[in-house]
């Protein structure tokens, strides 16, 4: 059983190539702990954004797995984002804001996220776990597919949503270190 804690926080190849393995057998859920890791250092408006429109929201192209912590059946973290939009459109805003409607814009929390990332970690027969027991460091991201080749679905996702759509979003975001994960 791999560690994927040790090496997401271990760093170098073995997490670039996990982070690649993720991505082609769309398993976004270490690669959504590891942003919130990054996300915990410098939380910012667009962080939280991306994070959320990219991994947690209903519509997500890379939409994590936590059913009990994401919307629609716990809207706590959707309400959090949406308070995070009102105060990214006041800042962007090039009229003065109204007194009386203005959002005190204040810096996001940077344990925003942190509620997801466990109940990711934490699910016995979630995505993360399974990772773990499927995952072998010493593959590369390509070995450790079934028959070493991605599916048809898996082609698709890393052409048509995770290259055009979800990376570039993150690295816009701050997440750099997305751009090296294609």
């Amino acid at each position: 059983m791999a560690d994927i804690e040790e090496i997401l926080r271990r760093g170098g190849g073995a997490r670039v190539a996990l982070l690649r393995h993720c991505v082609l057998s769309v398993t976004m859920e270490p690669l959504f702990v590891f942003s919130v890791r990054e996300y915990r250092l410098r939380p910012t408006h667009l962080a939280a954004l991306a994070l959320y429109d990219v991994f947690c929201a209903a519509e997500a192209p890379a939409r994590i797995r936590a059913p009990r912590v994401l919307p629609p059946r716990d809207l706590r973290i959707h309400a959090a984002i949406q308070v995070i939009r009102m105060q990214r459109a006041q800042m962007q805003s090039p009229a003065p804001p109204d007194v009386t409607s203005a959002v005190p814009v204040t810096t996001p929390h940077r344990e925003l996220f942190d509620p997801v990332a466990e109940a990711l970690r934490s699910d016995p027969q979630g995505g993360y776990r399974a990772l773990a027991y499927r995952y072998d460091p010493a593959r590369s991201p390509h070995e450790n597919l079934p028959g070493g080749r991605m599916s048809a679905f898996q082609r698709y996702f890393v052409e048509n949503i995770w290259q055009p759509v979800a990376r570039p979003q993150l690295v816009a975001a701050g997440f750099w270190q997305m751009a090296s994960i294609e």
